[in-house]
């Protein structure tokens, strides 16, 4: 008798628990079935400014401002050499010359490095001057760079950023090309340039020498 009531009272049990259990069960599948979906806010896109158009020339007052103007004399500069020899720009006077303003790590400026050079093997300083303006930077880092992209023109150091002072360089590269009377023909704010862009120049300047 005993061990009927003991077996009923297990059975009743059990039948409890899986009604108890149900119920929770059910209650959890109705609670995840309605809950709201967990909201994340979204990252916003990155955003990068667009890089200038290869031979952008830029004229606006905001990218010229505080520099010197088309057709103004050209500030004197004194730089130094990776040999630290110092070099004046009106030590080229008669011959036109480009200043690029350049560093290592500035992307466009390494773009259009073989390019310079490429003008640079056509006139190596005959008639046409490239003065490549480093700045901020050691001379180790310099001659590294130039040995490992061969680069054979002439680069120099800002060592003081008078250069970049004098001609209110504000970003990289920055181009400028002057005429042999020693008066700046034109400025050009972002790159890379191209071989076609500078050699357009040079005849500029060359046929205006004549």
């Amino acid at each position: 008798m005993k061990n009927r009531t003991y077996l009923i009272l297990i059975l009743v049990l059990s039948c409890a628990l899986l009604l108890v259990g149900g119920a929770f069960v059910g209650a959890a599948l109705y609670l995840q079935g309605n809950a709201p979906a967990a909201v994340f806010p979204t990252a916003p896109a990155a955003v990068f400014p667009t890089a200038p158009a290869t031979g952008n020339l830029i004229l606006t007052p905001e990218a010229l401002n505080g520099m010197p103007a088309p057709g103004s004399v050209a500030p004197d500069i004194t730089v130094q050499t990776l040999d630290a020899q110092t070099v004046k720009l009106s030590d080229f006077q008669g011959k036109p010359v480009m200043l690029n303003f350049w560093a290592t790590w500035c992307g466009p400026c390494t773009a259009e490095m073989k390019n310079i050079e490429a003008v640079y093997q056509k006139h190596n300083d005959k008639d046409f001057v490239i003065l490549g303006i480093n700045q901020g930077e050691g001379t180790e880092t310099i001659k590294g760079y130039a040995e490992l992209w061969k680069l054979n023109f002439r680069l120099v150091r800002d060592a003081d950023d008078n250069a970049s002072r004098l001609y209110n360089v504000r970003a990289l590269p920055t181009t400028i090309f002057i005429d042999a009377q020693g008066k700046i023909h034109e400025i050009h704010v972002g790159g890379p340039v191209t071989i076609e862009f500078i050699e357009k120049r040079v005849a500029e300047l060359l046929g205006k020498g004549n």
